[in-house]
């Protein structure tokens, strides 16, 4: 009597065992089909010095499109984000528009898929003709960031890039929310500002960041750059 009881009490405990594993397999299963959104807080709305940025929103949170102008030439580039229903961007269409030489405006959509548990493993992209121009595919390491020998990436910022090491705020970089998990871990886009750039002891670019109340950068001043380049920019939000 006392086995039988022994032995149905280890029946019980596999039982529970195997019940958990479903039940977190079923959770995790479930999460990967749950539509991301966006988070709460501020969007931006605009980044600018000699090129600008402007930002729009989907419905979901993320973005729908941005817009690059070159304030001195007149050309821009735009793109427009697809996404299925889970939020996940599965093409982006680009237009380069450049006005004093038409003919050399450009229109591409590129394709992304996924695999089971949503990570972009490769992308296609068609020219206005539809013709095939570029096949990228792209694996990850364990901790399910991109797979980059030359990137070493620390609390979702990438700190060496090669020979060149980088230092962080603790504030969030606005670019870091706009996109939806997949596409901000293939695009490496980092959690945090950048405050220092070193590419050596004697060559390196200090950022001087300022922010509102509510800790989000609106002003960007990088030392040591050269003549007409990006070296001073503004931020605002929605």
């Amino acid at each position: 009597m006392k086995n039988i009881l022994f032995l149905l009490f280890i029946f019980s405990l596999i039982s529970c065992a195997d019940d958990d594993f479903l039940r977190s397999d079923l959770e995790r299963l479930r999460n990967d089909h749950v539509a991301e959104t966006g988070p709460d807080g501020l969007k931006l709305k605009s980044k600018g010095s000699l090129y600008s940025y402007s930002y729009f929103y989907h419905t979901n949170g993320f973005v729908d499109s941005i817009r690059w102008f070159n304030n001195w030439q007149g050309n821009s580039t735009s793109k427009k984000f697809i996404y299925d229903n889970l939020n996940r961007i599965i093409s982006i269409k680009t237009y380069d528009i450049i006005p004093q030489a038409p003919k050399f405006n450009k229109i591409d959509i590129t394709y992304y898929k996924y695999n089971s548990i949503n990570q972009i493993i490769s992308s296609l992209t068609y020219d206005k003709d539809s013709v095939a121009i570029a096949y990228n595919t792209y694996s990850y390491n364990r901790d399910g960031s991109l797979f980059n020998p030359s990137i070493k990436i620390e609390n979702g910022n990438i700190v060496k890039e090669g020979a060149v090491t980088y230092e962080f705020d603790q504030t969030p970089n606005p670019l870091y929310t706009i996109y939806p998990k997949a596409y901000r871990i293939l695009n490496q886009v980092n959690k945090n500002n950048i405050t220092l750039t070193k590419y050596s002891n004697d060559y390196f670019h200090v950022h001087t960041l300022k922010y509102n109340d509510k800790g989000y950068i609106i002003e960007e001043k990088i030392s040591n750059m050269p003549t007409d380049t990006d070296d001073h920019f503004g931020y605002s939000y929605y």
